[in-house]
């Protein structure tokens, strides 16, 4: 918009400057050459005034909604529309913009326009495909998973240690089959738009509390030192489902690649406008030259892959997507600065000799609590 202005103020005030010349040299030569008295004079110098303001605006204004015309429609253009074409009047500077304008939507029609399309019809049949083989893929899971916790309960009769042993392996790869097919359900959905945001009083340190449950086991296992700072919080707004989704598939990596013996922190604040939600790790980081990567689909840095083969890379794109269209923020720093060793602190943070490592992933939601947003579909990373 201030380039918009400068144009016009630019254009009014050659206009105006003519206009006045114009008129200034009028009234010299009806005073000087003419002659005349003062009272003549003021008269007609009012009435060339009045006129040569009434002509600088007409003429400002025509430049003026030329200019905006123009400008609409480069924005227009910008948004992807560019099946009109604007109407060329005259032979000034304007009018070549114009034309130059209508000459680059020709060209962006006949060229850029097809390929565009194809690529919204090819992303459009790849969402379609992943929908449908996503839900055909759902039931049969479904019906494995049922079959064998009917086997390790031992429903089905008694089973020897060995095939015990090899059901829970098949119960864990089944698993992890639900969880690729939910999280590419929720892809689909979110990248087609229909997911729905329902916001309702949430108790968000609840939520934070039922997402580490989850990994309690693991925890345990791993020695893990989990440290919770939570302020205390009314209510807020939020859509419990997504809350819980967003902080399983952020804590779900924090707890996967720190090591045994290591650190993980989960702090929930209350800011100015904000909540602000912190979760550090004492983990094998990301490598700086994939940062950027690192909320983009399928992504998996190389270094969690040696440490861990299965991830469907696919957590923390949902976890951004959802944050993001409820109106709040996520991003990360790594090495995590929350978790290095403080001076004459040995017993927290991380070691000298792995000050590189570790990764602290912030999340801001308002005060104000989550946007609702109007879908058809609910995010189903819960279901399993």
């Amino acid at each position: 918009m201030k380039i918009k202005r400068k144009i016009i103020v630019k254009l009014s005030d050659k206009v105006l400057l003519i206009i006045f010349l114009f008129a200034s040299g009028l009234l010299f030569t009806v005073q000087f050459v003419i002659g005349g008295s003062l009272a003549q004079i003021f008269v007609l110098s009012y009435i060339v005034y009045n006129f040569m303001f009434v002509m600088a605006y007409l003429v400002s204004y025509r430049f003026s909604k030329r200019i905006t015309d123009l400008t609409f429609k480069i924005e227009a253009m910008a948004a992807g529309d560019i099946s009109k074409r604007l109407r060329v009047a005259g032979y000034d500077e304007i009018s070549q913009l114009t034309n130059a304008m209508n000459e680059l939507m020709s060209r962006l029609q006949t060229g850029v326009a097809q390929d565009v399309s194809t690529h919204k019809e090819l992303a459009q049949a790849k969402s379609d495909f992943v929908t449908l083989a996503s839900h055909q893929l759902r039931t049969p899971l479904s019906i494995i998973k049922w079959y064998i916790d009917f086997f390790i309960t031992g429903d089905a009769g008694k089973l020897t240690d060995g095939q015990l042993k090899y059901l829970k392996e098949v119960y864990k790869s089944n698993e992890r089959l639900i969880e690729l097919v939910n999280a590419l359900l929720d892809v689909s959905r979110i990248d087609v738009g229909t997911f729905s945001i329902e916001p309702e009083p949430t108790d968000i340190i609840e939520k934070a509390k039922a997402a580490i449950s989850k990994f309690k086991a693991e925890i345990y296992e791993k020695k893990i030192n989990l440290e919770l700072n939570f302020d205390e919080l009314p209510k807020i707004n939020l859509d419990p489902r997504l809350t819980q989704i967003v902080f399983e598939n952020i804590f779900s990596n924090a707890v996967k690649y720190t090591p045994e013996n290591g650190t993980i922190r989960f702090e929930i604040k209350k800011t100015v406008h904000d909540i602000l939600i912190k979760i550090s790790d004492t983990g094998c980081g990301i490598p700086r030259e994939q940062q950027p990567k690192i909320f983009t689909k399928l992504f998996r840095a190389d270094n969690v892959r040696r440490i861990e083969s299965v991830g469907t890379g696919l957590g923390l794109y949902i976890a951004k997507a959802v944050i993001e269209k409820s109106g709040g923020k996520v991003w990360f720093q790594s090495p995590s600065l929350d978790l290095l060793l403080s001076p004459g602190k040995k017993d927290k943070g991380l070691p000298l000799d792995k000050r590189d490592q570790g990764t602290t992933f912030f999340i801001t939601i308002p005060l104000k609590g989550m946007k609702k947003k109007y879908g058809t579909k609910k995010l189903t990373s819960l279901e399993h």
